[in-house]
């Protein structure tokens, strides 16, 4: 065998196969391979030698995963400048992925692999690919179908030339097919394929010019031949007329490109689905171009092409599609329609089209029924859309007339979970709203039209009608609105009245059904078994919330009549049983009165926690659904009695009555709905990012940085950051995308992502960056940050409702809210202007005589204004100020919209960030990059809201510090459905782990992860190694009991860990005497009289003697409000009832905090008081220590000191029994720190 031996199948040396298949293998294929956990399937396919290679692997784990193969490309000798291109390509690979285009493959691993010369892509293709005959032969039985699939792969060839890919080899070829049902091998997808390194393959090929060699030529010339079993004359039909000069001439020249050469590609492709091969259709051009030698091919070819253009005259075709394909067919590539404007023609002409091939039956209009009663205050009173009230018969037929022009070119979409998230409604109402149909105004959701059955649960669906329940505005739904998976109303739609009871069955005989329709829009074709289990566990979430919601509303009817304004309401148990009985997971849910208190104990409880304050409730009447529904009319009442635990006495506050029967519930609870409402919409944005959703789930990332990201220097104003931070920043910036960052306790996270944020902004001027958090607090001390490291000229927009932002405390960040912006902005231009315009046409800068102030000589550098060398305003110019003068004094909405459009930062708390833009939504419009801090504290759901809005996504948190909020209690709840009878409630308990990882996200994306991991330059997490909050003393028993090294080592019997620690600032305290000189202190209660425990929970005794401890200060502790300022201090501890003892002491008020609420603060001194001390040797952590054992809780509670940490408590207990991290910390803590008995600080 010599080395240039052909390969079995393909052509090539078997030296090179051999070559690819070991390189495949080393980095895909064996156990500890780079990118380990794939087979290769088949034999490498050789494209170009020594160029690009293609290979299918599958996945080990892939028995339950929905997509068929991974397509492997790989592009060989990779060079500085095909680097800079790769990073390109990946960009704009996952700027397309994001879109999640049902013709295109999602890409699912990249990578430049500099070690090996070589970069390559990992996607997911669906199906196999096509087999152009049989394809043919379908298209021609389906001609409907196989123009919709033409639109699609269309619509997917405008969406890559948009983000600045060329696929430059679109031939039937270039097409997978993906048969969806396998009953039905007509039902199937067609997906566009390999065009992954397109950028890469053109810049060779562009390279091929008159100086290259005839053996370089040639190899490039290959990525043109037919592939295996196809008829060269045929493949090269479908190749564009600009590429046969390059194809055929000796001497070729070097290659220019066009957008159109893959619109020619396609078009032709879809030439052979509505005309027929072409060796049966144009038999004599086809056989001259067999028959031609190298000499004449070129013009054989151009003459067979021509022949297929001229056909296209005489084909029986709708004149608009016979149309489109001539003018994308067009010899000369300006000429030729670009994607955009073929997909446009088609969109117009499409009922046109359609209807040619319709049977007599297909054309008659479907119906849409709607209500004009419930039109009145939706179309009339609010927008205003007609100009009669429907409820009269002219009104009526308005609104009959206006829909019917609404919907003339109605598109049909489907909406998993309806209105829900949408609009207001009962709950289930909102779910039946699936079917959307997109109108030229606004979104309309309609459901099938039923009627109840009689004496019965069942009901009657009429599938020939969909009746309107909703609507929203285009602009806030345009996730609907892009929707691909889509259908038109080719047939039209015929609107016709209608009121409930009304008598339907005369008006659906004969009228087509909406399923064929319905099915055709249903998300199914995409579907990832991994992704949507994933999927399911976050609506699981969601739902729980929803539930936990309504768990809290009560049903009620009144009792006698009110006397002296009291009304006496008592729990209606029929209504609720009715409520429960329908929701087997509600009823499991309040069989534990823990979690659903009885009806008075629960409004009592709520009462007892108001400290005084009047206790409001939401109160409305009961409708005819079984679900709460508090968007109607609504009353205030008042808590007054507890009576007993079914009865409550209640006052009306303000004017109204309390109806005879309805729901009532906690005013608080009022704006839990919407965040609910925020986080389904979020969720059902995510459902379209699959790129995301893999993202979270299974994390993976390309490092797109290669270097120029990394600084030894500060910028101006930049914090001076070591070498490892300035590589976390690197890290940050060139990691796409997706990359998640642990920050431990006081490692400067916001610091680092502030400076993270103004070096992107440095070098993308026009990025558009959003920052989140759940926390208002949180997120405002980033903003400062930001705000102090940006440059003035940086438009930094702190996001809050208006009536809200007062509330913002922080005064730098305030000035960054809306309304303060646009009356800086608005005050400032007006300023310039009015200085402007005072300038005589007869001056001359630079002014000397009268020169501007300085403060606005620097106003106008802000905004990159050289005001004094600025001429003055004359003729049109001044006019034109002087309008625009007008227009900005008296036009702020204008002025804050632009000032929203243009921000680069946007800050946000995560929910507030729905509504950045007034909600609003669109796929090629969304944020370049999401930040979300304290990731690890937030629910799933809540982070999914903000990232759902972004291309690009970093998650910076600790997981090792507090969690989700209550989780608990939802792993508590599903315990409970361990043993439940009905099987699809006890199957949350089976899927309790996954719902665990879904809640825990941040959490779960390290799981398992080493040292190796987070130094990797491509990997998906980072972790900060050094804290500079704490004194070296007090960080000792933090970091070596939760961030220890991995694996473990030891030193002298503690844990070794990798978070360092340099800071060193004892504290200034004189008194009391047993503090001084200790940073951390234990004052140890044990075997000392009076500190006993009391259940639920709190010590007396412990708060005697943290009261002594703060009033012996000395120097005194700075103000309670006054946490930033030197001296201040923080009492902290894990009980509310000890809470509330402690903030009855002059010495503490306003100082004390539960640990919950004083995570992400820090304070010089902290005091923690434990309050448990009563031992259960048989009881466990639980019973002994309570929540208080938590890892998290313990992390927290030991972090937030920056120069003096003192725990109040007993030190055996919690080292006996309050489980391993205490035991860990307690050692630590008797090294390095000091234990005093409580008895002695008593005597002092």
């Amino acid at each position: 065998m010599t080395a240039r031996g052909d390969a079995e199948g393909n052509g090539a040396p078997v030296n090179d196969v051999a070559k690819y298949k070991e390189l495949i293998d080393r980095l895909f294929c064996r156990d500890n391979a780079q990118f380990e956990g794939y087979t290769l399937f088949g034999e490498p396919e050789i494209v170009v030698p020594e160029r690009l290679v293609r290979a299918t692997l599958h996945r080990r784990t892939d028995a339950s995963h929905g997509h068929d193969a991974y397509q492997l490309t790989i592009f060989d000798r990779i060079t500085d400048l095909a680097g800079e291109l790769w990073e390109h390509t990946a960009r704009n690979l996952l700027r397309v992925g994001a879109l999640n285009h049902p013709a295109l493959p999602q890409i699912a691993m990249g990578k430049f692999v500099p070690s090996e010369d070589i970069a390559f892509t990992l996607t997911r293709e669906r199906g196999k690919p096509i087999n152009i005959d049989h394809t043919v032969a379908w298209a021609r039985r389906n001609p409907a179908r196989a123009f919709e699939h033409f639109s699609t792969l269309l619509d997917a060839l405008n969406e890559l030339h948009s983000a600045g890919i060329i696929h430059r080899n679109l031939t039937a070829a270039s097409l997978n097919t993906h048969v969806i049902d396998v009953s039905e091998p007509d039902e199937v997808d067609i997906v566009l394929s390999r065009f992954e390194m397109s950028t890469l393959m053109g810049n060779v090929i562009r390279t091929v010019g008159a100086g290259s060699g005839a053996e370089t030529v040639a190899e490039v010339r290959q990525f043109y031949t037919a592939p295996v079993g196809i008829d060269s004359e045929r493949h090269l039909a479908y190749l564009a007329p600009e590429l046969h000069a390059y194809l055929f001439d000796e001497h070729t020249s070097v290659r220019r490109d066009w957008v159109t050469t893959d619109v020619y590609g396609l078009a032709a492709t879809a030439w052979e689905w509505f005309c027929g091969r072409i060796p049966d259709v144009l038999p004599e051009p086809y056989a001259e171009v067999r028959r031609a030698g190298p000499e004449g091919r070129k013009t054989a070819l151009a003459q067979l092409q021509r022949a297929m253009a001229s056909h296209l005259a005489t084909a029986e075709l709708p004149t608009a599609l016979a149309d489109a394909l001539r003018r994308m067919m067009e010899p000369h590539p300006d000429s030729r329609w670009t994607a955009y404007q073929a997909a446009k023609h088609l969109g117009e002409s499409w009922q046109k089209i359609r209807a040619h091939w319709a049977e007599p039956e297909e054309k008659r209009p479907r119906l849409v029924a709607f209500m004009p009663d419930e039109s009145v205050k939706m179309l009339y009173e609010d927008r205003k859309w007609i100009r009669h009230s429907p409820a009269t018969p002219v009104g009526q037929e308005e609104l009959r007339f206006f829909l019917q022009r609404e919907l003339a070119e109605a598109v049909l979409v489907h909406s998993a979970r309806g209105a829900l998230g949408y609009a207001t409604g009962p709950e289930d109402r909102l779910k039946e709203a699936q079917w959307v149909l997109i109108g030229r105004r606004a979104v309309w959701f309609c459901a099938v039209l039923y009627d109840p059955v009689p004496m019965t649960n069942m009901r009657k669906h009429f599938e020939q009608i969909l009746v309107i329940k909703y609507l929203r505005d285009k602009d806030i739904t345009m996730e609907l609105v892009t929707a691909k998976r889509r259908r038109k109303i080719e047939s039209g739609l015929e609107l016709i009245p209608f009121r409930p009871g009304q008598n339907m069955s005369e008006v659906v005989k004969d009228r087509r059904s909406w399923t064929d329709l319905q099915e055709a829009v249903r998300g199914h074709a995409r579907t990832d078994t991994l992704n949507e289990m994933y999927l399911r566990s976050l609506q699981f979430l969601l739902n729980y919330q929803r539930m936990v919601l309504q768990a809290r509303s009560y049903p009620f009817r009144v009792v006698g009549d009110a006397q002296q304004g009291l009304v006496t309401i008592e729990f209606d148990e029929e209504a609720d049983a009715d409520r429960r009985h329908s929701s087997p997971m509600l009823s499991a849910y309040a069989l534990d009165e823990r979690r659903r208190p009885r009806f008075a104990d629960f409004f009592a409880a709520l009462d007892g926690e108001r400290e005084g304050k009047a206790t409001l409730l939401n109160v409305v009447s009961r409708g005819s659904t079984r679900e709460p529904y508090f968007g109607g009319k609504t009353f205030t009442a008042v808590f007054q009695e507890y009576v007993d635990p079914y009865t409550v006495r209640v006052s009306v506050q303000g004017a109204g009555t309390i109806p005879k029967a309805g729901w009532i519930r906690h005013d608080d609870d009022g704006g839990t709905s919407p965040q609910l409402d925020r986080q389904e919409r979020g969720l059902a944005l995510l459902r379209a990012q699959p790129l995301l959703i893999e993202s979270l789930r299974e994390p993976f990332s390309f490092d797109l940085g290669r270097g120029r990201w990394i600084d030894a220097h500060p910028l101006e104003g930049e914090v001076d950051f070591d070498a490892v931070s300035r590589k976390l920043i690197e890290r940050m910036l060139g990691t796409h995308p997706f990359f998640a960052l642990q920050g431990p306790p006081g490692s400067g996270k916001s610091t680092l992502t502030a400076a993270a944020v103004r070096r992107n902004l440095a070098v993308e001027q026009g990025a558009r960056i959003l920052v989140t958090s759940q926390s208002n607090h949180t997120l405002d001390g980033l903003a400062r940050k930001l705000i102090q490291q940006q440059s003035p000229r940086t438009l930094i927009l702190r996001e809050t409702p208006a009536e809200k932002e007062d509330e913002v405390r922080d005064e730098l960040v305030r000035a960054h809210t809306l309304t303060h912006l646009t009356r800086s902005v608005q005050d400032a231009s007006t300023r310039l202007l009015r200085t402007r315009l005072a300038r005589k046409p007869y001056e001359h800068p630079p002014y000397d005589d009268q020169p501007y102030p300085q403060d606005l000589v620097e106003l106008a550098e802000r905004w990159w204004i050289d005001l004094p060398n600025l001429p003055p305003l004359k003729g049109a110019r001044r006019e034109l100020a002087e309008q625009w003068l007008k227009h900005i004094t008296s036009n702020q909405l204008e002025l804050s919209d632009r000032i929203r459009s243009g921000a680069s930062v946007v800050l946000a708390t995560c929910s507030i960030a729905a509504t950045v833009n007034d909600g609003r939504w669109d796929p090629k419009d969304l944020f370049d990059w999401v930040i979300v801090e304290e990731a690890a504290k937030a629910w799933s759901m809540e982070i999914i809201v903000p990232l759902v809005l972004g291309v690009r996504w970093t998650l910076i948190g600790d997981h090792l510090q507090l969690g989700p909020h209550r989780e608990e209690e939802l792993e508590a709840f599903l315990d409970s459905l361990r043993h439940h009878p009905d099987p699809l409630v006890a199957l949350e308990y089976e899927q309790k782990d996954d719902h665990r990882k879904a809640l825990r996200l941040f959490e779960q994306i390290f799981a398992g992860k080493t040292e190796a991991d987070y130094k990797l330059a491509d990997s998906a997490v980072g972790r900060i190694e050094k804290q500079f909050r704490m004194d070296k003393t007090i960080a000792e028993p933090v970091s070596r009991a939760f961030y220890p090294r991995v694996p473990l080592r030891e030193e002298d019997g503690l844990p070794l860990s990798f978070l360092k620690t340099e800071r060193h600032k004892p504290h200034d305290l004189t008194e009391p005497a047993f503090l001084r000189g200790r940073p951390l202190v234990w004052v140890d209660t044990g075997g000392c009289e009076g500190f006993g425990d009391e259940p639920r929970w709190r010590n007396d005794g412990e708060v005697n003697l943290v009261d002594r401890i703060a009033q012996s200060m000395l120097p005194a502790s700075a103000p309670p409000d006054r946490l930033d300022d030197d001296g201040s201090l923080a009492v902290l501890t894990p009980y509310k009832a000890q809470l509330e003892l402690l903030s009855g002491r002059d010495s503490v008020r306003g100082r004390e905090y539960t640990v919950h609420a004083f995570q992400g603060r820090e304070a010089d001194r902290v005091i923690v008081s434990l309050v448990r001390s009563t031992a259960d040797p048989g009881g466990g952590i639980e019973r002994n220590v309570g929540h208080v054992g938590s890892r998290e809780l313990i992390n927290v509670l030991m972090s937030r000191a920056k120069r003096l940490l003192v725990v109040v408590g007993d030190l055996r207990h919690f080292a006996t029994y309050g489980g391993e991290h205490w035991a860990t910390v307690i050692k630590v803590l008797r090294h390095h720190g000091k234990v005093v008995s409580a008895d002695e600080v008593r005597t002092r």
